[in-house]
């Protein structure tokens, strides 16, 4: 049986290699544990493959941009269409998407029901815009908004990463089953297993059926979510919806947590204790966002 020294030999050499598709780093409204050149240099000295950097309040593209060409590490940015960036604004997603941004994430903190569910993350909450209505994608009769419709078709055009941010589970199907239609490969659904999106196994298998990636995450684990979960809820969502249609990742960055690249390396070790394997934990830190992120 695997000792806990084994556990954390095998997770160092599981991070060479490795993608961390969700990253917080500074400067931001939020506190931040490592600048974007620091998180590039950190992932680039543990031997990992690639990160992406992500902003509640601010396109990222240029930040990543910057921290690759002075680290040498490859370093992706986005932007989330949150009310900073003019909320489901398809100028922001283009001038992102021409900058080199290749994530478009749906509203996170600007989100509606993000929004009515915000005293899971009180961290994030002090910062929300609580006095607004909130972003939604959908009308009232469930049909995707145009500007979304815009958006998508800037993701297709553009081969961009879609992401679900924090909107509901029945809003991300109708936009997810959207972009399926018009043939978007990369489809990512945040958090999924965070309790202030809320979606069931049954939203996270239907949307792996319409080609998204389950993103589960090291920071849900920690004190910035009251409750905290535990490994072992991630591992058993994870089972339940099939390792095949998720990754780890770390939504990492929050000042109060492990640097992120240590808390990827936190994580491995987390899902190996969970009994998952060796190569379960490569496939679903390494191949699985190599896949979205790469297209290999």
């Amino acid at each position: 049986m695997a000792s806990s020294a084994d556990f954390e030999a095998t997770s160092r050499s599981l991070l060479r290699g490795s993608i961390d598709m969700h990253i917080h780093s500074g400067p931001d409204i939020f506190p931040r544990s490592v600048t974007s050149v620091m998180a590039a240099e950190q992932a680039r000295d543990a031997g990992m493959r690639a990160i992406v950097l992500k902003s509640h309040s601010t396109d990222t593209a240029a930040r990543a941009e910057l921290a690759q060409e002075l680290t040498g590490m490859s370093v992706t940015g986005g932007v989330a269409l949150n009310y900073p960036v003019g909320g489901l604004n398809p100028y922001a997603v283009l001038e992102s998407a021409r900058q080199g941004g290749r994530v478009v994430w749906l509203p996170t903190l600007g989100a509606r029901h993000f929004l009515a569910h915000a005293g899971n993350v009180p961290i994030l909450q002090e910062k929300s815009p609580l006095e607004s209505s909130g972003l939604v994608v959908t009308d009232e009769t469930g049909n995707l908004l145009p500007e979304v419709e815009d958006i998508l078709r800037l993701v297709k055009e553009y081969d961009l990463i879609l992401c679900s941010g924090h909107v509901s589970p029945s809003d991300a199907i109708a936009t997810f089953r959207r972009a399926s239609e018009l043939g978007i490969k990369r489809l990512v659904v945040t958090h999924p297993h965070a309790k202030f999106v809320g979606a069931e196994v049954e939203d996270m298998k239907e949307l792996a059926v319409l080609g998204a990636m389950n993103e589960m995450h090291y920071a849900f684990v920690t004190q910035v979510i009251h409750p905290p979960q535990t490994f072992e809820y991630i591992a058993e969502v994870i089972r339940s919806v099939g390792v095949q249609h998720c990754y780890l990742a770390t939504d990492g960055g929050q000042r109060v947590n492990p640097v992120p690249v240590e808390a990827f390396r936190l994580f491995m070790v987390g899902m190996l204790e969970q009994g998952f394997s060796e190569g379960e934990v490569r496939y679903m830190t390494a191949e699985a966002p190599a896949k979205i992120l790469l297209g290999q």
